[in-house]
């Protein structure tokens, strides 16, 4: 099994190298890339989101009160004009991060288990969208690491059911993993609104080889992706800033599917804790 875990790491690696080398034959004014992040001089941004989540572990009936949520996100944002089109603009947003999810700012006396999650990290969000006069809209892809430490009410638990796998998760910052899909709507110069939906997986343990490959399998995949989105964008730029919204959120969806049972995938292990979050956001542009 370890050998062909090896030697579908090697396709990956060769597909990706295959696929850059014909993407720096393409002249764009932004390289295109599945995930960088360049903390750089460009514009700074600030986004303060509000949502409500749900936890999950793969394989366990339980019931938590649905968490509240308050993030903020501090970074530096570019737009490029796109070679295929005056009306279509490219965007990307390299960011750090720090939430905090509560069943205090959600909704009280509702059943379940209480909980509790700090996390901080960086990601990064890109997107193609459409320039609307003074204004636009901009659906993107977003990708991130965290550290989080999440803790619940076990006296509460203790007498409502199996909750012992969370305590795997609990009380000390665990490494994870999320992608976002959301619309930047410009409703007035250097203001947006922001719907989006993210989902999170937090790792009970941090197996950073597997964790290499199952990534390096992800952004392998992603390469492709792009160069599939570039050739759409050739002939039909507008439509396809909404085929690389669709296609880019349906293949990290998928990715995340192959993981709700194994963490790791395509590596065998434990199931991740997985937050699925609603939120609507508000972004500064300076």
């Amino acid at each position: 099994m370890r050998k062909i875990y090896l030697l579908l790491t090697a396709v990956i690696v060769l597909i990706s190298i295959n696929a850059s080398k014909t993407f720096a034959q393409i002249k764009t004014d932004k390289p295109i890339k599945f995930f960088t992040f360049r903390w750089s001089t460009d514009i700074p941004t600030i986004e303060l989101s509000y949502g409500l989540s749900d936890i999950k572990i793969s394989g366990y009936n339980t019931d938590f009160v649905k968490p509240g949520m308050i993030e903020l996100k501090l970074g530096y944002a570019s737009e490029y004009d796109s070679p295929y089109s005056t009306k279509v603009i490219d965007y990307d947003n390299d960011y750090i991060f720090l939430s905090k999810s509560t069943t205090d700012i959600s909704s009280k006396g509702s059943p379940g288990i209480n909980s509790d999650m700090w996390r901080f990290g960086f990601g990064n969000k890109e997107g193609m969208g459409l320039r609307l006069g003074k204004y636009s809209v901009m659906p993107y892809t977003s990708n991130s690491f965290a550290w989080s430490k999440f803790t619940f009410d076990r006296v509460a638990a203790a007498g409502a059911g199996d909750y012992s796998k969370f305590d795997d998760f609990s009380d000390a910052f665990r490494f994870g993993t999320a992608t976002e899909a959301g619309i930047n709507f410009q409703v007035t110069k250097g203001l947006s609104l922001n719907p989006k939906y993210e989902i999170s997986d937090i790792f009970s343990r941090h197996l950073f080889g597997q964790q290499f490959v199952s990534s390096l399998i992800e952004l392998g995949g992603a390469h492709i992706l792009d160069n599939f989105i570039t050739k759409i964008m050739r002939d039909t730029p507008i439509a396809g800033t909404i085929v690389n919204f669709v296609l880019r959120n349906a293949y990290e969806y998928g990715i995340y599917e192959l993981r709700r049972d194994h963490a790791n995938w395509p590596f065998s292990g434990e199931a991740p804790l997985r937050i699925s979050s609603f939120k609507m956001g508000m972004s500064l542009t300076f």
